[in-house]
């Protein structure tokens, strides 16, 4: 048989042209657009067959009260349900029509919808959306069985002790009196309160013209603006914000609660909100401090280079998990330090964190620095690769700061970060009174006023 001949990965095909790579990043500003009502509506056309589109309203358990707690997470299963015009079947079977779906989520100041369709459905999809957001009709039997569905999905949950359910209870200790407390998971008492008329008052409250955003990727932007007109025309209002936010920091250890035999610790300060210059250098500090599972197919860390990685995972063999995590809103944010380990190493595992927490404020290596403004910058850029994405930036970045930044202009903001600009945002955060949330088999850490005098800013 002839030799077959060795062609080195490296060498390009004589007769297979070079394609360029492309990106969905958006080289120009994107197109804003604020109609008489107030919606705003915000695209990027990169000439895709392919849209993404989102609707975003400021609504969330921020935006509830002693009548409507638990309204948000009605009114973010109650989509697509019937409207004063169609009913749900209707409205499902014009989403399935068009070979898509919507996903929509509430968040504690955010309600998004969003969907791909192609580029010639865009309009149907916004007369579906409109007709879904403008017009919803809320039956008591439907909002019964969404309580329904909650209380099924709270005993499945019964005892899981996560993430989201350790930041609820890192809010509730730090936001204590405030509706920045509320949960985001659904509880017992949270899903008894929701009625139909509360959800119905949430809706009247957080559905205004002013508190709507309608962003898309792949459309074009006047098409987008006149179908926004003509389909959401409806609503009205004015702008609505919520309650402000007070943090207090505090102290939570729910008793009993919890089946995985763990201990969950996370120490909270407050943070900065979106609007502050120390954003960025917020940002850094958190990729600088990293963390994850001590656990995966890559063997403790994958080799990453964080601090919760290099100097805890890779260092203290009892912590199961130790991650850092950020929660920025308009007037306020929350930085979290969160591990897990053994209740026989509870106090050990408080010992770590509050170790990794005096050191934020100190030294800052180059290289680490370095590392976590990459890591940054990676992570905004391959975020933006997607469309989806991209849209749902361009939605809250409109909802926040009414207008977007390029990704240059971030990434230019991130390089500019420097150690002290770190130092002096850990110094900051550590300044707030102390947070803590203790859960599960937790009785022998010490109280918070101890843990906070072992801090060293």
């Amino acid at each position: 048989s002839p030799k077959k001949a060795r062609v080195p990965v490296a060498q390009p095909l004589t007769d297979v042209p070079a394609k360029a790579a492309t990106s969905v990043v958006p080289a120009a500003a994107p197109a804003i657009t604020t109609l008489p009502s107030g919606i705003r509506v915000v695209t990027v056309d990169d000439k895709h067959t392919v849209s993404a589109l989102g609707v975003f309203v400021e609504c969330g358990q921020r935006y509830e009260d002693e009548l409507t707690a638990g309204a948000s997470l009605a009114l973010e299963r109650l989509s697509l349900g019937p409207s004063k015009n169609h009913s749900a079947l209707a409205i499902n079977r014009a989403v399935a029509g068009m070979g898509t779906s919507v996903a929509v989520t509430s968040s504690r100041e955010l309600m998004s919808y969003s969907t791909e369709v192609l580029r010639s459905d865009v309009p149907a999809i916004l007369e579906v959306l409109g007709e879904t957001v403008s017009n919803p009709q809320f039956n008591t039997w439907d909002v019964d069985a969404v309580k329904a569905m909650l209380m099924e999905q709270i005993e499945a949950r019964d005892g899981l002790v996560d993430e989201a359910v350790v930041s609820d209870f890192a809010h509730a200790a730090a936001f204590q009196g405030t509706t920045l407390s509320l949960p985001v998971t659904p509880t017992k008492a949270i899903v008894d309160n929701i009625t139909t008329e509360g959800v119905e008052a949430l809706y009247n409250t957080c559905y205004t013209a002013p508190n709507m955003v309608v962003a898309a990727v792949g459309a074009d932007h006047d098409e987008v603006v006149a179908a926004v007109d003509k389909y959401f025309g409806s609503i009205k209002g004015d702008k609505v914000a919520p309650p402000p936010a007070r943090y207090s920091g505090g102290d939570i250890r729910p008793h009993g609660y919890g089946a995985d035999g763990m201990a969950h610790v996370a120490l909270s300060w407050e943070s900065v909100k979106w609007s502050d210059p120390s954003l960025a250098a917020a940002s850094v500090l958190q990729m600088m401090m990293g963390g994850g599972g001590s656990f995966s197919a890559g063997g403790p860390g994958k080799g990453m280079y964080t601090r919760l990685y290099e100097q805890v995972l890779n260092r203290h063999g009892f912590v199961h998990s130790a991650t850092c995590s950020q929660a920025v809103y308009n007037d306020t944010g929350l930085f979290t330090l969160y591990g897990i380990s053994e209740p026989q190493y509870a106090n050990q595992l408080v010992a770590v964190l509050v170790e990794q927490a005096s050191k934020m404020a100190g030294a800052v290596d180059a290289t680490e620095l370095a590392r976590a403004k990459n890591l940054l910058k990676s992570f905004i850029l391959m975020h933006l690769e997607s469309r989806v994405w991209l849209q749902d930036d361009l939605g809250r970045a409109v909802i926040t700061y009414n207008q977007v930044k390029s990704a240059g202009d971030l990434c230019k903001e991130i390089d500019a970060v420097t150690a002290k600009d770190v130092q002096d945002v850990a110094k900051k955060i550590l300044s707030s009174p102390l947070s803590v949330a203790a859960v599960g088999e937790v009785s022998g850490i010490q109280p918070r006023d101890i843990i906070t005098r072992q801090i060293s800013a």
